[in-house]
Parts: C-alpha cells; structure tokens; sequence
C-alpha cells in the first residue's frame, strides 16, 4: 500500500505558491549580470550543502539497523531492513557524484559563466563569497535536519521527509531556471551569452556546457535527476509503514510532515532573502527604479 505520492503533498502544500517565491527570485535576478551571479553564488552554496547532507542522512538510517524491522522474521539478523530504505535514499548521493562529474562541479561551471558573463574580476567575486549569517543560519538548519539521528526513529523518519521536500522542490526550481533564463529571455541577457560566448568546460576529461549544472536536475517541459530522486525518496518513505508497529502509523504521517515543512519554510526563507539581495543590488543600479515583489 501507498501512503505517500506527489499527489499526496500537492493535496498539502500549494505548490504554485512556493514557486512564486522561487520565479519572483529569479526574474528580479536576470535583470542586471551582477545581481544574477548574486543569485547562482547563493543558490550553488546552498544547494552545494544540500546535497554534501545526503550522504549522511544514507548512513543514519543505515547504521540504525534495528529501527527498521520485518515482523514477518522471527531471526533478528534476518528481519532488519535499514538498509533497503537507505538505499532508496543514496541513489540520490550517489549522482551527486558517483557517475560523471560531480554536480558541485558543475555548479562551479555554471557559477563561473555566470560571472564571466557579468564581466566581474576574482577579487569581485569573492567579494560574494562572503556569507552572510541569514545563509549560514539556513545552512546550519539544512544540516541539523537533513542527517537524522543514529537510532533515533522520529528524528530519522523527519530527515527523510526534509529530504523528500528538497528534491520536489528542486526538480521545480530548475523547471523555472531553466524557463525564466532560456525561454522568458531567449536570445537576450545569459541565454544570449550561453549561445554566442561561453565556451565548454573540461571535468575529468570530459567536456559539458556551462548550463548542464540545471539541465541535469530538470528543465523546462521536461524533468531530471530531481524527480527521480523524490521518486526514489516515495519508495523510502512507503517502505516506513511495513517495518514499524502498526500503532505507530499516524506517528509516521506527522513526523514526516513535519520534515516535509521544516525544508519548505527554508526554501522559502532562502528566495525571499536573495529576492531582497537582489533588490538591494539592483537598486544601486537602478536607484529610481523601484521594484516590487
């Protein structure tokens, strides 16, 4: 039985509203060079976190091998079945850097482009590499609740359901990457520059353009690594219910929603911040223009 599934979340969350945030972000950005390297060094960090976390949350439920139990084995070395749902959850690790370049990687590409692009010396840029505490705060979240705790059966099921909510909404958030840049500005801004200037890079001696960092995880009227990922994320968060007591089930639903949550407000605590990043920046460009949200 299936107790979880896209359609479940899209009943729960409104999903049109967070991407909103997400395409109020990104359509602020591309109006000036500097402000859109502003938002891929803030996107890339945070998702550069995102997905180092993923690797641990694999090795928390993994590790925590008599949580998850078959009651249909009497042997208690036979019944466990960790590491089955672990395994649905490391598909996801492993692309991150397993086969090909690795997606950071890709993301340093794509950064790197960027800010060629916006025509911004090394020292300029990192000047943007100077984190500022409302990102760190976000990432400190990202970390204490995307690993889990070792043994620790409510804190395990919430990670799972963080992680869930950072591949939907990510496979989204390069939809609109993907939409916003190379078809809302076909021919104009980066799509322009990626057309007619930017250049391939070479990662362990293979060659990829510089946009391939959004296109991997989704594009516009098409899909990615994400959603396969949030696909994978199902089938862990389904095989919850046959491993736990049955009085425990409703238990399961809310501490997976309340992972789900958790992850949803950071997301959108991040594009709200960029958004008003941006603004600022813009703002020093365009001092009598005033934009809204």
């Amino acid at each position: 039985m299936k107790y979880f599934s896209e359609n479940f979340f899209e009943q729960l969350f409104d999903f049109e509203e967070l991407d909103r945030t997400v395409a109020a972000s990104i359509r602020l950005a591309v109006r000036n060079p500097t402000s859109l390297y502003l938002f891929f060094q803030r996107y890339t960090y945070f998702n550069g976190y995102v997905s180092s976390m993923i690797p641990r949350l694999v090795s928390s439920i993994a590790i925590s091998r008599y949580l998850f139990n078959d009651p249909h084995i009497s042997v208690v070395e036979e019944a466990d079945r960790g590491m089955q749902i672990a395994a649905k959850v490391m598909v996801a690790a492993a692309d991150e850097g397993a086969y090909g370049a690795s997606h950071r990687s890709l993301a340093q590409a794509t950064l790197k482009a960027v800010g060629n692009y916006a025509g911004l010396l090394p020292e300029q840029r990192n000047q943007f590499s100077l984190i500022p505490p409302w990102l760190n705060e976000i990432i400190d979240a990202v970390i204490s609740g995307y690993q889990g705790t070792p043994g620790d059966i409510a804190s395990l099921i919430r990670a799972i359901g963080f992680h869930s909510a950072s591949e939907i909404l990510g496979d989204l958030e390069y939809k609109l990457l993907d939409k916003i840049i190379r078809y809302e500005h076909q021919g104009i801004g980066f799509d322009q520059y990626l057309r007619q200037e930017a250049s391939p890079v070479t990662i362990d001696g293979h060659r990829y353009d510089p946009w391939c960092y959004v296109l991997i995880h989704s594009k516009h009227e098409g899909s990615g690594a994400e959603i396969q990922h949030f696909e994978c994320a199902l089938e862990a968060l389904n095989m919850l219910f046959p491993y736990r007591p049955e009085l425990e089930h409703q238990k399961i639903m809310e501490w997976v929603l309340e992972g789900f949550q958790a992850f949803v407000s950071l997301q959108q605590c991040l594009f709200r911040e960029i958004y008003r990043e941006c603004l600022e920046l813009i703002q020093t460009f365009e001092p009598v223009n005033l934009v809204s949200a």
